[in-house]
């Protein structure tokens, strides 16, 4: 332990000395946006994975979404904004951000790191029951309302919220959007794409294996029956079928990494661009 420290000791040093800083160091402000680990969906990630969530969403809500520095922008499923991080510095009057989410310990994190700050950055919280994040929720996500009116937004997004929601629920929020989308509107959802998996032990990982049909349900599977909302894919088919029931058209999808399908791949789930049907 006394060499470690003294080794430490050496490099600190070192860096004083030359100018440099850590491989870990980060500005006082930067690090102040950072929320606790304990509330980090993964609080073993490394800091690298943390902020490539950041940096990815900026580029693909501008490149993709089209957003523009002057739009209204709501994110569903917005944690402890993880991805409003990334619109911090290019959102401007009046352009603004919304998130909305079911969880509230990380609402009020937000709220203290980054509302705080930057008074056009909401976040609100709605208490819709989820078997995997919040059990004992008061409102169904099958039937209930986003807490917005007609119009309010350019773009609507959501990273890795549509991966929980079955199929009902689905359809609701895909309604819900576009009810709450300004004429011209976008939205930008990642999915599982069934179409993209190959079968067990293909994925980058065991989580994204979905080897179980949802019963009643075509086009549709799931990683674990006994608690479907875990991990949920569709069929592009499917997901086409959903948004045009919602009035919504897909207007795009750009593969993810997850599958480790040949060819172009881009995040980690697959991306796609809804815009509303003429």
């Amino acid at each position: 332990m006394i060499a470690r420290l003294r080794s430490l000791a050496r490099r600190i040093r070192a860096w004083t000395i030359r100018g440099d800083k850590p491989i870990e160091w980060l500005g006082p402000e930067e690090a102040s946006l950072i929320p606790p680990r304990r509330l980090w969906l993964g609080p073993d990630d490394p800091i690298g994975h943390y902020f490539r969530w950041i940096w990815e969403y900026l580029a693909y809500l501008t490149l993709v979404a089209g957003l523009r520095r002057e739009e209204a922008v709501l994110e569903l499923g917005c944690g402890h904004g993880r991805t409003a991080r990334g619109l911090l510095f290019y959102l401007r009057s009046p352009g603004r951000y919304v998130g909305l989410d079911i969880d509230h310990e990380r609402l009020e994190d937000a709220r203290a790191r980054i509302t705080r700050r930057s008074p056009d950055f909401q976040f609100v919280g709605l208490d819709v029951r989820s078997g995997h994040y919040n059990p004992d929720g008061a409102l169904d996500a099958a039937r209930c309302a986003f807490p917005f009116g007609d119009g309010e937004f350019d773009v609507v997004y959501a990273a890795s919220l549509f991966t929980h929601l079955l199929p009902a629920e689905a359809v609701n929020y895909l309604r819900e959007s576009r009810r709450v989308l300004k004429p011209g509107g976008r939205c930008l959802f990642s999915v599982f794409l069934l179409d993209r998996y190959r079968g067990p032990g293909t994925p980058t990982s065991p989580a994204y294996e979905f080897d179980h049909a949802l019963p009643g349900f075509d086009g549709v599977a799931v990683k674990d029956p006994a608690h479907p909302d875990n991990a949920i894919a569709y069929t592009e088919k499917t997901l086409r079928d959903m948004a045009r029931a919602a009035g919504l058209d897909v207007v795009r999808v750009i593969p993810g990494l997850w599958s480790e399908s040949p060819g172009l791949a881009v995040n980690e789930q697959d991306l796609i661009l809804l815009t509303p049907r003429s």
